[in-house]
């Protein structure tokens, strides 16, 4: 059965997201703009009613004894929008409407941007019905001070009657403004990154198939994603049709050395028979026909251990590295006597790791040091260094050096370095195995002078180690 696409729940999707992130930024813009504006709104409100008042205190100037008629002055400060008025004009006063306890005092001459955001918001969240005393400059006359008494109510309900056309203007803003981001993002980023997700669904399910959808034309970022996708795709379904041949051709020749390396055995045996016989020709040529029949036999346990689909999972133990290093050196090097070796390593040295498996690294390393001598008087050395809680083995050897155009293909299977009997699956098997293990292995130097190849792991402390083995 098919598997189900994917596909986002209702209002997880990235058009949902951007709709609700353009909504919320804008209201946050519009915050930023309401805060300067309902200050300068109350601003301009109370300058407004001074200007008013100073205009109502006026008529008094016309009066002939100071005095205007009580219904006419009830007049003039109802239409200031004030209670009482008192004009301050070098040292004398003239007072329209009767003076009366207050419960806030405005100076506006000490406005600051600082102050005037606070107090605007303090009217809208104060208790209704408080009076206030407003006490500003002229704008007329130069050195007159105005001084009101008005109730905030009037204010507060204008301000109030403000907010609402604010927030009204700012949700309708952030609506339009957040469908035309999402309209535009939707045929820009959304459509096409569907599109590339439903390509990615379909190459899952059905890699080796050619998508039947066509690329756009884009220039931009998504163009470029686009294009580098279908490369990718083309890459690895190349890389799966190859490695779907070699699967059954490694099947096959699997099952070939298998069968090989039985008839290889037989005929060892049959060899070992050659040389115990009195013919000093057949007893001069069995030793080749011997070795040679060994080089055929490891060719055969290299390509059948290669042909697994894994190696074995690691099974880590706390093991002395001397006593591994010089195991190694005696099946590797057995008979090499004209090869010198050196254990550049402390003997109380530790490591955890897979024992089997790191040993197979190390003769297999020494062996290609041994066959990089090619029988000639030589220095083989192993040296660990311990860095943090990671520890690096190094094999050195003073040969040749390995040939320039391997090198790149070092780790790669079937890489060999000309050696008639290699079959260029031994570094690559020791990488897998030091890979499973957490490390790697690389080609640290060559040349000339010699080679050196580096093995690093994972290197606890003892006490962290023996915390891990413990739990589990």
């Amino acid at each position: 059965m098919a598997e189900r696409a994917f596909r986002p729940r209702p209002g997880r999707g990235l058009s949902a997201r951007i709709l609700l992130l353009s909504c919320f930024f804008v209201l946050v813009g519009e915050v930023l703009i309401y805060l300067p504006s309902i200050a300068r709104f109350r601003l301009v409100f109370l300058e407004e009613r001074l200007a008013a008042a100073e205009l109502a205190a006026a008529s008094l100037e016309a009066a002939p004894d100071g005095r205007i008629d009580p219904a006419l002055e009830a007049r003039l400060l109802a239409y200031a929008g004030v209670e009482a008025v008192t004009l301050w004009r070098n040292g004398a006063d003239l007072v329209l409407g009767r003076i009366e306890p207050v419960d806030l005092v405005i100076d506006l001459a000490e406005r600051t941007p600082w102050r005037l955001v606070p107090d605007a918001l303090g009217v809208l969240v104060a208790e209704p019905g408080r009076c206030l005393r407003v006490v500003g400059p002229s704008r007329h006359e130069p050195g007159t001070v105005i001084d009101v008494i008005l109730p905030e109510a009037p204010l507060r309900a204008a301000m109030l009657d403000y907010s609402v056309r604010i927030l009204t203007l700012s949700v309708f803003l952030s609506l339009l403004v957040a469908v035309l981001l999402v309209a535009s993002l939707w045929r820009l980023v959304v459509r096409p990154l569907r599109g590339l997700t439903a390509r990615l669904e379909r190459f899952r399910l059905r890699p080796e198939e050619v998508d039947p959808e066509p690329l756009g034309t884009r220039g931009d970022e998504i163009g470029i994603v686009e294009q580098e996708l279908s490369r990718m795709q083309e890459g690895l379904r190349r890389a799966l049709a190859e490695k779907t041949r070699l699967a059954a051709l490694g099947a096959a020749v699997g099952t070939l050395a298998h069968d090989l390396k039985g008839m290889l055995a037989t005929a060892v045996l049959v060899s070992d028979r050659l040389e115990a016989s009195a013919d000093p020709e057949v007893r001069r040529i069995a030793p080749r026909l011997v070795a040679s029949l060994d080089r055929a036999i490891r060719l055969c346990t290299d390509t059948l251990a290669f042909a697994r689909e894994r190696p074995p999972p690691p099974r880590p133990s706390r093991f002395p590295l001397a006593a591994l290093v010089e195991e190694a050196r005696a099946e590797a090097l057995a008979g090499a006597d004209a090869i010198a070796f050196v254990a550049e390593l402390p003997s109380d040295l530790e490591l955890e790791a897979d024992r089997d498996q790191l040993h197979r690294v190390l003769v297999n390393l020494l062996r290609n040091a041994r066959e990089a001598l090619d029988g000639r008087p030589g220095t083989v050395r192993v040296r660990a260094r311990i860095a943090g809680e990671r520890i690096a083995i190094s094999v050195i050897d003073d040969g040749p050096g390995v040939p320039e155009s391997i090198r790149g293909a070092l780790f790669t299977s079937f890489a060999t370095a000309g050696k008639p009997d290699g079959s260029g699956l031994g570094l690559a098997i020791c990488r897998e195995l030091v890979s499973a293990q957490g490390g790697d292995i690389v080609l640290e130097r060559t040349g000339p002078d010699g080679t050196i190849f580096t093995v690093t792991l994972p290197h606890p402390p003892a006490a962290a180690a023996s915390g891990r083995r413990a739990a589990a």
